[in-house]
């Protein structure tokens, strides 16, 4: 699947929203001609509820949305209902890794910053097995850290290949040098964000150093991931990383405050040559230590 479901979702709801309010309708009149709940237009308009098609054609019809906007609308709303790998066992993997794995579908680039742990797209199975295993977080009773390792790797393969999706991560290093999970497990980490930087060549890492000059900042608060999509539309969507979920921001506001750090890191941080220099290290002050 090239195509996020959940950004069409958002898309969509911007859509039909704008749609109703050209036409000059209310949600009660809408409802009153195609049949559609009132509250069920209402879930269409927030994004709050998976797509049902054919109620979009009726709210089109109804509001006589005319080629190619009708077209472009219905093109989104299928999309929108459509079910990605991750819908097969989002309890066993998380929900959390789930919606994930949604936005990264059909992504035209990918930022993220994290000052605290290795992010997902570039996690060994060692490490990402560690950090599983000494989460907190509330899970379904059906998880699984082996599916939600699978669904890990699974997510991993956007980074490789002819179509390979445009990745920059920046990680603190402070990151890097503490110790999330055993030495013998940091050290293989290492060793495979060098060879990503080596051999992927999609992916950018670099570091932002310990002794990078920030008293001017806005200074980022925590981790966070930036999405840029140019299907259905120029999109970007901001997730911020918390303790129990991703918070999403779709504002333009508010996102461009995460554009305006996204720069400042971009910024600050080490090139990447000089990143892969300090990975280097690093990895070897490990071996030296351990």
């Amino acid at each position: 699947m090239n195509f996020s479901p959940y950004v069409n979702r958002l898309w969509l709801a911007a859509a039909i929203l704008d749609a109703r309010k050209q036409a000059g309708y209310t949600t009660d009149r809408l409802s009153q001609e195609t049949g559609i709940q009132r509250q069920k237009i209402s879930h269409i308009e927030t994004a709050n509820r998976p797509v049902d098609p054919a109620a979009i054609r009726l709210i089109l019809d109804a509001l006589r949305v005319a080629a190619p906007s009708h077209t472009k609308i219905m093109q989104a709303a299928e999309r929108a209902a459509a079910q990605g790998w991750w819908k097969r066992y989002d309890d066993e993997m998380g929900p959390r890794q789930a919606q994930t794995a949604d936005l990264e579908a059909g992504a035209g680039t990918i930022f993220e910053y994290q000052p605290f742990l290795i992010p997902g797209l570039l996690q060994t199975p060692d490490f990402a097995r560690a950090r599983a295993d000494a989460a907190r977080t509330a899970r379904s009773r059906r998880f699984s850290t082996a599916r939600a390792l699978e669904a890990r790797k699974q997510r991993q393969a956007i980074l490789s290949g002819p179509a390979a999706t445009p990745y920059e991560v920046v990680i603190d290093e402070t990151a890097l040098r503490r110790r999330t999970v055993t030495a013998e497990v940091m050290h293989g980490q290492l060793e495979h964000l060098i060879d990503a930087t080596l051999n992927l060549r999609a992916v950018t890492v670099r570091v932002l150093p310990l002794d990078a000059v920030l008293a001017e900042r806005l200074q980022a608060r925590s981790a966070f991931s930036y999405y840029t999509y140019s299907d259905p539309e120029d999109f970007e969507i901001v997730t911020v990383d918390t303790n129990i979920d991703d918070m999403i921001l779709t504002d333009e506001t508010k996102v461009g405050v995460y554009a305006c750090l996204r720069s400042e890191l971009q910024e600050d941080a080490l090139s990447a040559a000089d990143s892969l220099d300090l990975l280097a290290i690093l990895a070897q002050e490990l071996l030296t230590r351990r």
